[in-house]
C-alpha cells in the first residue's frame, strides 16, 4: 500500500496517516511516497516497513556507514545535514508548544563542525564475541569494525578486544565480558571492561595499542539495561593517564561543548551560582573563573571526589562541591542565605523533579540557565517555570549529528512584578 510521509517522528521514522491514525515507517522521509507493508497494528498507531520508494525526498542522501539501517546507533544518515538541522529546530519548537504550551521561535541550530568522528565516548555491548551496537529495539548485537560517529581509535579498540577474547577464550554477553566503554580527553583514553564477575583481565593492557591510557574493570552482575555498576577496579595503564573516572559525566562532542559552555558562562558573571547536576565539575570550574562563588551538586561520589581534586590542583577556592541527590541537596542549599543567586540546571533526560522545581521557585533566582538533552522534559519544566520567568534566550546545538538528539540552552529571567494602581 502507498503512503505519503508527512513528517519525521520522535525516533527519526517517517510518519504517514491512514484514517487519522499515525503509521510509523522506518527510513521514510517527509514528502516521500512509499510502498510499505504493516508489521505492527495497534489501536492508536501502526508500524510498517518500506518495500519501495515511489517518490523520494530531495534531501535524501546515500548513508556513509555500511551498517546504517542495521544498527540502532544512527537514525538520520540518509538525510542531508542541513535538513537534519532544520528537523531538530522544528522538533524543539513543536515539543515546546505541544507539551509546554509555549509558542517560541527557535533560532537556527548551531551546527557541529564535524558531522562524523565527533564522539569522544563509546559504549559497545559484547555478545558471543560480537562487538558493536544493538539493533533498534532489540538485544541483537550488530558486529562492527568501525563506528563513523566515533574517533578513529575505536577501530583499534574493537580489534584489540576481539583478539583478547579469542586468545583467552572469554565469552561475551551473559558470560565474562558484557560491555566495553571508553572515553578520550586530551590525548588520553580511559577504557573500562564491564564483566559479569570478577575475572582477571590484566593481560588486556598488553593488547591496547595506545600510548596514553588507563584500564578499569567494572563488575556488573545485574541483567538490566544499566551498563555500569558502582564496582570499579583500576587494572593498569601506560603513559599519560586520563585525569577523570569512567563514571564521570562529560558531553560527547568537544566542539559543541565548548560553544555551549561559552554561552552558559556569559550568563554567570559576578554572581553566586548553583550548578545543579554538576558531574565532575567541568562546567563548575569554568564558572568559578567568572562568578563570585559556585556551589556544585552531584549524586556520584566519584565524580565529586574528582571535582574536588581538580579544584585543589588548580587552586580554585571559590567553589564548593556537594555530594547527594539534587532533589534533596538543592532544597537544602536554597534554605541557606546565599544572597543574589543564579542557577544552572543540566539534568539527566528525565528533567527536574518536583522537589527541585519547587525549591527553584522558592529561591526565585534572578536568572535560571537550563541545559537540556530532552525537549519533552524541558518543555514540561518550562511550563511550570514560565509562570514566574520569561524566556530570555533559547538556543539549540547539534551535539549529536546523524541522530535525532540535540542539546538546548534556555536562559530564564525572573518576571518583574506588575504595579497595580487602585
Amino acid at each position: 500500500m502507498k503512503y505519503k510521509i508527512e513528517k519525521l517522528g520522535a525516533f527519526g521514522e517517517g510518519v504517514a496517516r491512514q484514517d487519522g491514525k499515525p503509521i510509523f515507517i522506518k527510513g521514510a522521509l517527509p514528502g516521500e511516497i512509499v510502498e510499505a507493508k504493516l508489521t505492527l497494528v495497534k489501536k492508536s498507531f501502526s508500524s510498517a516497513q518500506i518495500t519501495k520508494i515511489v517518490s523520494s525526498c530531495a534531501d535524501r542522501i546515500k548513508p556513509t556507514c555500511k551498517y546504517f539501517g542495521r544498527c540502532g546507533g544512527c537514525a538520520l544518515q540518509h538525510l542531508d545535514y542541513k535538513a537534519q538541522l532544520k528537523l531538530k529546530k522544528q522538533t524543539v519548537e513543536e515539543t515546546l508548544k505541544k507539551v509546554g504550551g509555549l509558542d517560541v521561535e527557535v533560532d537556527e541550530v548551531v551546527p557541529s563542525p564535524q558531522i562524523f568522528r565527533y564522539r569522544n565516548k563509546l559504549s559497545f555491548p559484547v555478545k558471543a564475541s560480537k562487538v558493536g551496537l544493538y539493533e533498534e529495539n532489540s538485544h541483537n548485537v550488530v558486529d562492527i569494525d568501525d563506528c563513523l560517529l566515533q574517533k578513529k581509535w575505536n577501530v583499534l579498540l574493537i580489534k584489540a578486544l576481539r583478539s583478547f577474547i579469542k586468545d583467552l577464550g572469554l565469552s561475551g554477553g551473559g558470560g565474562e565480558i558484557k560491555h566495553i566503554v571508553a572515553r578520550e580527553k586530551n590525548g588520553s583514553i580511559c577504557v573500562t571492561l564491564v564483566t559479569s564477575s570478577l575475572v582477571k583481565i590484566d593481560k588486556f593492557v598488553d593488547y591496547l595499542p595506545f600510548d596514553n591510557f588507563v584500564l578499569y574493570q567494572n563488575v556488573n552482575s545485574s541483567s538490566n539495561n544499566v551498563i555500569l555498576s558502582d564496582e570499579f577496579y583500576l587494572i593498569g595503564g601506560r603513559g599519560q593517564r586520563p585525569d577523570f573516572h569512567p563514571a564521570s559525566f562529560y558531553q560527547v562532542n568537544d566542539d559543541i561543548e565548548s560553544r555551549l559552555y561559552a554561552d552558559v558562562l556569559d550568563e554567570c558573571e559576578d554572581k553566586t551560582v548553583i550548578d545543579a547536576y554538576c558531574g565532575a565539575g567541568n562546567l563548575s570550574l569554568m564558572i568559578a573563573k567568572k562568578a563570585k562563588t559556585v556551589y556544585g551538586i552531584e549524586i556520584c561520589r566519584r565524580a565529586v571526589d574528582e571535582a574536588i581534586e581538580r579544584a585543589n590542583r588548580r587552586g580554585v577556592l571559590n567553589v564548593e562541591f556537594i555530594c547527594g541527590d539534587c532533589k534533596q541537596e538543592f532544597p537544602r542549599l536554597v534554605s541557606r542565605d546565599l544572597g543574589d543567586v543564579s542557577v544552572v540546571f543540566d539534568p539527566p533526560r528525565k528533567g527536574l523533579d518536583e522537589n527541585t522545581l519547587d525549591a527553584a521557585i522558592t529561591l526565585s533566582p534572578e536568572k535560571i540557565v537550563y541545559v537540556s538533552c530532552n525537549p519533552a522534559t524541558l518543555a514540561r519544566d518550562l511550563k511550570t517555570l514560565s509562570t514566574f520567568y520569561d524566556i530570555k534566550k533559547l538556543k539549540v546545538y547539534d551535539m549529536f549529528p546523524q541522530t535525532i538528539w540535540e542539546e538546548t540552552l534556555v536562559v530564564l529571567s525572573r518576571k518583574k512584578p506588575t504595579n497595580v494602581s487602585i
